[in-house]
């Protein structure tokens, strides 16, 4: 996986839209909340929401860290594009987005046309 694959892709989910925050991140959002950051400067670090179960067996992975404040939150750290293959990167970004949205307000979800 690279930046701009990576990019593509959360820019695929409905009412996704990007932003730099951080100085050196871009960040994918919905409804004005992040499910996924690329460092777009330095070494390859791309973060993402995940479920507990999601959380505890993708951090047992190499190149897979729990992300710094963020962990109690369900957010991992992927230090290494190679730590998932393009299959697991799509269903990770899918399943990210869709934590997010779900703790989006009903009246959020209801302006982004999503159910």
């Amino acid at each position: 996986m690279n930046i701009e694959l990576l990019r593509q892709l959360c820019l695929s989910m409905p009412g996704a839209t990007e932003d730099i925050k951080y100085g050196t991140d871009l960040c994918s959002s919905i409804g004005g909340k992040i499910f996924c950051g690329i460092r777009i400067e330095g070494p390859f670090r791309t973060g993402l929401k995940c479920s507990e179960n999601d959380f505890a067996e993708l951090t047992e992975r190499a190149g897979i860290v729990p992300m710094p404040r963020l962990s109690a939150t369900g957010w991992i750290r992927i230090e290494k594009s190679a730590a998932l293959n393009k299959k697991e990167w799509e269903q990770s970004v899918k399943k990210s987005y869709e934590l997010v949205v779900l703790s989006l307000p009903k009246r959020k979800k209801s302006a982004l046309g999503l159910p």
